[in-house]
């Protein structure tokens, strides 16, 4: 999918995301306890969308940390900026950029991705630019769609269905993320709905 048209795919979607997406999202809570948070901790969300993973993250943070919300939409990041205005919250920035070409000039705790993965065509760049932003000891969290292997006939339905609302779920993510951040954990779900990795950089 083209830029153009994550653009013109969310201009839509941002205005149904927040009523839709608690019925498809499933496990972002777990995946955010999974990054380890301090207190201290900084942190980029890659692909925060509206912003309904920060709640997440700030429940963690300390109020000297930072939360970077990285998305490719503008109209989803005005969502998002109306969450964090309407929420108070004083130490999350927003960023609007490509995951592919990340370049922050700085580096992070922990960094997430949460069903954002699988959307971007170039997604190994965007995972070599995200362990690029990690600090030594920093964790790599990526939360996504599985293959439903353990779906039977479903299966090939609900892939089709995500292919629709470009979600490319038959890729080899984890043998990238193994790749990337040795010794990396992976978890599936409910017969491979989803599955989430844990890597960590090494000090």
């Amino acid at each position: 999918m083209s830029g153009a048209a994550v653009q013109r795919f969310y201009r839509y979607h941002a205005l149904v995301y927040d009523q839709t997406r608690w019925m498809i999202l499933h496990g972002r809570r777990r995946a955010v306890a999974r990054m380890g948070l301090q207190p201290n901790s900084d942190v980029l969300e890659v692909g925060c969308g509206t912003g309904l993973n920060f709640h997440y993250v700030i429940d963690e943070l300390g109020a000297d940390s930072r939360l970077v919300g990285l998305d490719f939409s503008a109209d989803m990041l005005q969502r998002a900026e109306r969450r964090v205005a309407q929420k108070g919250w004083s130490n999350v920035e927003l960023v609007q950029g490509d995951a592919t070409k990340l370049a922050l000039g700085r580096a992070f705790d922990a960094i997430l991705f949460a069903y954002s993965l699988t959307m971007i065509p170039d997604w190994p760049a965007a995972v070599d630019r995200a362990v690029e932003h990690l600090k030594p000891g920093g964790r790599l969290v990526v939360l996504d769609f599985s293959r439903f292997h353990g779906w039977g006939p479903l299966a090939p339905v609900m892939r089709t269905w995500l292919r629709l609302n470009h979600v490319i779920t038959l890729r080899p993510y984890e043998d990238k993320l193994r790749a990337a951040l040795p010794g990396t954990e992976v978890y599936y779900w409910l017969g491979g709905y989803n599955f989430t990795t844990v890597g960590r950089r090494p000090i």
